[in-house]
């Protein structure tokens, strides 16, 4: 427990230090947040499969998450408090942020090739036909559509966020907090769109690989989207010790923001304008008769293959 009040030292027993590196005190916080982390995980595995009692382990897993990395966090902010961030400790954590963002973006990058992938070969399964036969994707093809308003949103927020970083770095805190609030507003209002987009949608996350790739999608961007307004959240509430040149933290949530932002660029044209449209309603020509019988006996072979009581069925009426 000495932990929860412990006293920051150099790194260096006192002395003077001879290289601008913070050497950080030995801390519990990030084993204890892997080990929560790992926790919460098993927990959800459990809570998916409907296992009882999964639920009590989410929450205290959660609950134990947030706790350690509230910790960890406040003693990061210490140690700022401190002097210990000099400018190549400040270059780390840009980079590490940076990192951070490269692995989130190839994270995204998964799952859209995963809806492309079953957006441009579509298999019998689901009608040969993206979006799958009797799926009715969320409309974003007028300029009210919840999509596109979500799109206005945070584009408003990329404005209102360089506004707040520009104010900072001019030494105008109340104007760096205006920009704030109105940057996790929007925020806020994108995540209630969101919501009120997924409780309206024609389909569900089980229907077909569209809804489990459109709602793991769009659902890992909205919680991105509620991690970025928490952070600045943070930033709001720890102002009074920001400074043109001790601006470390709303630089990066700044920077997580943008990436955000762009991530839902990727998001509107490849799943809302481009996956989501409607296939045009016409029936087979007499030219795509072969095609048509090719599906239906694949179709066929499909079912006798999972279903041997099919086929007997069939052969018993042949003879």
């Amino acid at each position: 427990m000495n932990f929860l009040n412990k006293k920051f030292t150099t790194g260096s027993g006192g002395a003077f230090r001879h290289h601008p590196y913070h050497l950080v005190d030995p801390s519990p916080w990030p084993m204890l947040t892997s080990f929560s982390a790992l926790w919460l995980t098993t927990g959800l595995v459990l809570f998916f499969h409907q296992y009882s009692g999964a639920g009590t382990i989410v929450s205290g897993a959660l609950l134990c998450l947030l706790y350690t990395v509230s910790l960890w966090w406040r003693d990061v902010m210490r140690e700022s408090r401190m002097m210990c961030h000099t400018t190549k400790v400040k270059r780390g954590l840009h980079l590490g942020m940076l990192l951070f963002i490269v692995t989130e973006a190839m994270f995204f990058v998964g799952m859209l090739w995963a809806f492309m992938h079953a957006a441009l070969m579509p298999t019998v399964q689901i009608g040969m036909a993206w979006p799958p036969v009797g799926i009715v994707p969320v409309k974003a093809d007028t300029w009210h559509a919840r999509p596109i308003l979500n799109t206005w949103l945070l584009l408003a927020s990329y404005f209102t966020a360089n506004n707040a970083k520009h104010a900072m770095s001019l030494g105008d805190r109340r104007r760096c907090a205006f920009f704030l609030v109105l940057t996790i507003a929007l925020g806020v209002v994108f995540s209630y769109y969101q919501y009120l987009e997924y409780t309206d949608a024609a389909f569900t996350f089980s229907d077909s690989i569209f809804g489990s790739t459109f709602y793991l999608t769009t659902g890992f961007h909205g919680f991105h989207v509620m991690i970025g307004f928490l952070y600045l959240t943070v930033c709001l509430f720890t102002l009074k010790d920001a400074g043109p040149s001790s601006s470390t933290a709303l630089d990066l949530a700044v920077l997580y923001w943008h990436f955000v932002d762009v991530v839902w660029v990727f998001l509107l044209i490849l799943i809302y304008a481009w996956g989501g449209a409607m296939p045009k309603t016409e029936l087979f020509s007499l030219s795509d008769a072969p095609l048509l019988e090719a599906v239906l006996q694949t179709a066929r072979l499909d079912a006798f293959e999972h279903n041997s009581e099919l086929f007997e069925s069939t052969m018993g009426n042949v003879l």
